[in-house]
């Protein structure tokens, strides 16, 4: 991994994008899952939008959303948090720290920007799996809602 960028999203990756979303939504590995619209991701471009970028080749993703907190548990009212809104790796690329590298990239540009807090959700079908990554990066569970 040693050609591995984590970089900021332009326009020019939109259309690698919505590849891996495509790639993401034929997996069947999330409920529900959708690719966004060409339109709705240029309005994520900026700020809260990396790439992984492996020898040109973008391999996955993370964006995410800026919100002031009103009348939730967790957060004080009028905190910032960021949300992610989504965050994806190839399959071939998994287990291999990237998803690590693009989480841990948004967080640390949002806390440059005075943002301390996250909020992540999650319809993955491997929720196991998902708890485990996301408590290895000290994210506590808020609440769960399940289905028969």
């Amino acid at each position: 991994m040693d050609n591995l960028v984590i970089r900021e999203c332009v326009k020019e990756d939109l259309e690698c994008i919505i590849f891996l979303q495509e790639q993401w939504a034929k997996e069947g590995i999330t409920y529900g899952f959708i690719p966004a619209d060409i339109n709705y991701l240029e309005t994520k471009v900026g700020k809260y939008f990396f790439v992984a970028d492996l020898n040109g080749k973008i391999i996955g993703f993370v964006y995410g959303t800026v919100y002031k907190a009103q009348d939730m548990v967790i957060f004080e009212n009028r905190q910032l948090y960021i949300e992610i809104d989504n965050i994806y790796v190839t399959s071939n690329a998994r287990n291999t720290a990237i998803g690590s590298f693009l989480l841990e990239k948004i967080l640390d540009v949002a806390k440059e920007n005075g943002i301390e807090r996250s909020l992540i959700y999650s319809s993955t079908k491997d929720i196991e799996e998902i708890i485990k990554f996301y408590k290895k990066h000290d994210y506590k569970t808020w609440y769960v809602q399940m289905f028969k």
